[in-house]
């Protein structure tokens, strides 16, 4: 989604079930303004009250859109991508396949088998191969996307790139270092809950985040040798809140220990999950 709307506002890492959160982003041109959304993908064991929200976020996602596109790894197929598949073929929009990464394929003359491979599994509206890091076929998903969509008033100012707040956006680029720079399951573990954020009247905005995690164990990991992750953390996070803000950043940020707490329904609001029960 970054890729097509040109700006940040959907985190990205290299672990599966990054997104947490309905997300959209919005793609203004003289032509045409679309509304792309990017929601959880589905959790094959609900489990905790947290990934119960985020089923229901991604199959209520499913049903309130004029296309689904449906991304995958073009390297293979996942029990996931057939998961997610099953619920995107139950709704009345029409699918398009996305097949990413095409630039991990080593050979382009492997696009072409794949599309046949996957064709096989339903009939999507498009498969589209194309590579979000390197920007490869993303323009040509963009111009067979606006041809399908349709007419109506544009819904938000042509300048505004998403409707989450910056607080959600602060929140989001913290727990994408999380995910990118701490291994295993603590940053499925772990929540990030911005107690402060303000700006002065020189411009610094001023943000204090919470990090929550399960126990004592995960605090330490996640503090490092001396403080030196949790610094990094924060550095490498107030890097990307100062470019999507274009203001300078202070963040402060402490670490919480709340066993259960993706099973408490008041530290998931507290969080952030609630308006999606």
């Amino acid at each position: 989604m970054n890729g097509l709307i040109g700006n940040k506002v959907s985190i990205t890492s290299r672990k599966p079930q990054t997104t947490r959160h309905r997300i959209q982003g919005i793609c203004s041109t003289d032509e045409y303004q679309i509304v792309f959304v990017d929601t959880p993908g589905i959790h094959e064991s609900a489990g905790v009250a947290m990934n119960k929200i985020l089923n229901r976020t991604a199959r209520s996602s499913l049903n309130e859109v004029d296309l689904i596109l449906m991304v995958v790894d073009a390297r293979r197929w996942t029990s996931g991508d057939t998961r997610v598949l099953v619920d995107a073929g139950a709704t009345e929009s029409s699918v398009w396949l996305i097949l990413n990464k095409i630039d991990l394929l080593g050979r382009p003359d492997l696009v072409l088998p794949r599309i046949d491979q996957v064709r096989r599994r339903y009939d999507f509206g498009e498969i589209v191969p194309l590579s979000a890091k390197t920007g490869d076929n993303l323009d040509h998903l963009m111009t067979l996307v606006a041809g399908v969509m349709p007419e109506g008033p544009s819904g938000y100012p042509t300048q505004q790139v998403t409707d989450s707040s910056d607080v959600f956006i602060a929140a989001e680029f913290i727990r994408e270092q999380i995910f990118r720079l701490v291994g295993d399951e603590i940053p499925y573990e772990t929540a990030v809950d911005i107690r402060s954020f303000s700006e002065r009247k020189d411009g610094l905005v001023s943000i204090e985040a919470d990090i929550w995690c399960e126990n004592k164990r995960q605090r330490s990991i996640l503090i490092g040798d001396d403080g030196d992750r949790l610094k990094t953390i924060g550095s490498k996070a107030r890097e990307q809140i100062q470019r999507y803000l274009g203001k300078k950043v202070y963040l402060e940020q402490w670490i919480k220990v709340k066993k259960g707490w993706a099973d408490d329904k008041r530290m998931l609001a507290k969080v952030g999950y609630s308006r999606w029960e």
